[in-house]
């Protein structure tokens, strides 16, 4: 099991696009991944519990990777967080 921290840095946050495209993400790997802001857990592959996490800009989340390409998944959440889901900042 691998946790990374990680700060929202896009203007909106974790909205329904940027969560779009973690699920687009998480999709590709076979690891069980979870994302957790402020105690409350959810799975990264649910569009609607990444929306309850109401990560803002500036707020830390944790990405949590368990399985067989745990390490790929954690690199690519990170990169996709951190260039702000694809959006300009």
């Amino acid at each position: 099991m691998i946790k990374k921290s990680c700060t929202i840095v896009n203007a909106k946050g974790m909205h329904a696009r940027a969560a779009a495209e973690v699920v687009k993400l998480v999709d590709q790997f076979q690891s069980d991944i979870t994302i957790t802001h402020q105690g409350k857990q959810v799975p990264a592959d649910s569009l609607i519990h990444l929306l309850t996490l109401a990560a803002n800009c500036g707020k830390t989340v944790e990405i949590c990777a368990n399985g067989p390409d745990e390490q790929r998944a954690i690199d690519a959440l990170e990169k996709l967080i951190r260039d702000g889901f694809y959006e300009s900042t």
